[in-house]
């Protein structure tokens, strides 16, 4: 089974379920003035599984905090309104933050949401295990999807080229594989596991190839940095009680992001853990994992995706220390064993 999270946050947790509020236990005692923050969400997806957790099973309201969830119709929507103070947060997405900031837009990623995430799917039952394999291939890409932007760049470091043919959608990537449009398409994870059910195929997931590769961030105004840092630091809290949640309670977890999402609860199990017939890309990690999302940026100047001359340095607009003293925050509360 896929591992579930990576070394950054901290590995190996011995934690008391009574400590989460989800038992008979104590709770945290809120601390801070109540603040609102508005988070950008696309629709039920389930991808900010963590964020969710907190949210529905009280986490934020144990930190103070009056989390308001707002709908956006894309991820560079949801950037423009975290660009103007219109949302705090959007946890979605690197390519739109690294392209918005690569332009001079003032926004800071804090944390992150998943690493990897990205299959191969095609309409055989071959399997892919060295890169060469899809030399001189047709590949169906979307541009908001962050695996494609990594192969390219592993394809062109090894010598190798494929025809990248951007779609509309994941949907129009799976009917491409399956008519042989495309040899191969790059998708998330739930739409690898729902193309399987009909038929298709994952033939290969981009983390075999660059492990532990950022996908969505965590991507916040500055002005929230700015006013709302304490706020910042008790969201991350509660998010990081959401993913020992995830680690730590299955049960508790597939429940509750089946009823938030509307989706059966197989389709979550297998997307958050995996099953006996599907091995999940997605690893849930919290950390905004600087070094990564810095390596990604320049990945992206690489491919052509952003101005390879752009005059600004990522490394400007990532801030891991309000994730850092939330991690350290909750350690010392004594709610994990390391």
């Amino acid at each position: 089974m896929k591992k579930l999270f990576t070394v950054t946050l901290i590995i190996v947790m011995v934690f008391s379920m009574s400590a989460l509020g989800t038992g008979c236990g104590q709770k945290d005692t809120p601390s801070g003035e109540k603040v609102t923050l508005k988070v950008g969400m696309i629709g039920k997806d389930i991808k900010t599984a963590c964020i969710i957790l907190a949210k529905e099973l009280g986490y934020f309201e144990e930190e103070n905090l009056d989390v308001q969830f707002e709908t956006v119709n894309s991820l560079p929507d949801g950037l423009t309104a975290v660009s103007t103070d219109k949302l705090d947060i959007l946890p979605y997405g690197v390519i739109p933050s690294c392209s918005f900031i690569s332009q001079g837009t003032d926004v800071v990623i804090i944390g992150g949401t998943i690493a990897e995430g990205s299959e191969g799917i095609s309409a055989t039952d071959e399997e892919i295990t060295e890169i060469s394999q899809l030399d001189g291939k047709k590949l169906g890409c979307f541009r908001m999807e962050t695996g494609h932007m990594v192969m390219k760049n592993l394809l062109r470091e090894a010598g190798y080229e494929a025809e990248f043919i951007y779609l509309e959608s994941q949907q129009a990537i799976v009917e491409a594989v399956k008519k042989g449009e495309v040899d191969y398409g790059f998708v998330n994870s739930g739409y690898g596991y729902v193309a399987e059910q009909g038929g298709a195929h994952v033939a290969f997931r981009v983390g075999d190839f660059e492990a532990d590769f950022p996908c969505c961030r965590q991507t916040a105004s500055r002005t929230a940095v700015n006013e709302k840092r304490d706020a910042l630091v008790r969201f991350e809290k509660a998010a990081i009680k959401g993913y020992v949640t995830y680690v730590n309670d299955h049960e508790t977890t597939i429940k509750t992001l089946a009823a938030y999402s509307g989706q059966d609860e197989a389709y979550v199990e297998a997307i958050m853990y995996g099953t006996d017939d599907y091995n999940n890309a997605m690893i849930i990690s919290l950390d905004p994992e600087k070094e990564k999302v810095a390596e990604f940026y320049e990945i992206m100047k690489a491919n052509g995706d952003i101005s390879a001359d752009t005059e600004y340095d990522i490394n400007d607009y990532i801030d891991e220390s309000i994730y850092e003293e939330a991690l350290q925050a909750v350690k010392d509360a004594g709610e994990y064993n390391v």
